[in-house]
């Protein structure tokens, strides 16, 4: 994979860190992006990526100057990784409106942005991945959780419209749905880890670089 590049939204710490190491611990030059510019430089400085540049996936502004950065260091990116997203718990007549907004903002929104900047070049030059950090919430209801949960069943929804659209292009988009996994995001929920970032982060990488073709608009369901 030597000369191969990837980006990876939240790859300050968690998944997103984990899928980072595992991307660079096989030849790849990646970037890592986040709203946290102290948790994106330990990642560096501790050799799990290339480079770090801050920012957030809600702005469209970010995105462009993110995958600019990008591929003036380290060239066009063959993988993509969403993996930012964030949780907010409360019953749905109490969650306020711009809560339920702000979860969709960062996980659908932000994958829809990131993707849309670097599917153009993908599509010119036949070759690409995005993989989009999803989650078992995505395939069933949870109590206390309508806006996380909403918002990984609409990523699993765009994963498969990418794939659909990208078809013929030489460009393929999967979903990666983990259950409850070891984070900091976990810790604010009732729910016990099944598997560490690490046993994702493995998943995130066979479908970035070793799954078929043919695998394009799958839902891999890592529940532990």
């Amino acid at each position: 994979m030597s000369g191969r590049t990837a980006i990876v939204t939240g790859g300050g710490r968690g998944i997103g860190a984990a899928v980072a190491r595992a991307l660079t611990g096989r030849g790849l030059s990646v970037t890592v992006f986040a709203r946290t510019g102290a948790q994106l430089e330990r990642v560096v400085r501790q050799g799990w990526a290339a480079r770090a540049e801050a920012g957030d996936v809600r702005s469209e502004a970010d995105v462009a100057r993110l995958l600019a950065a990008h591929e003036r260091a380290c060239g066009p990116p063959d993988v993509l990784v969403n993996a930012a997203g964030i949780l907010a718990r409360g019953l749905a007549e109490e969650t306020a409106p711009a809560t339920f907004r702000e979860v969709l903002e960062v996980n659908l929104v932000g994958p829809f942005l990131c993707a849309r900047a670097v599917i153009p070049g993908m599509k010119a030059r036949r070759r690409g991945r995005i993989v989009n950090l999803a989650s078992i919430s995505g395939t069933l209801g949870t109590p206390e959780a309508s806006a996380y949960n909403a918002s990984k069943w609409g990523l699993i929804g765009l994963t498969r419209c990418l794939a659909e659209e990208l078809r013929g292009h030489g460009v393929q988009a999967l979903a990666v749905s983990p259950g409850s996994v070891d984070t900091e995001m976990l810790r604010q929920t009732p729910f016990a880890p099944m598997m560490t970032a690490d046993d994702v982060a493995r998943v995130v990488v066979f479908a970035a670089l070793d799954a078929p073709d043919a695998t394009t608009g799958a839902n891999l369901e890592v529940f532990g």
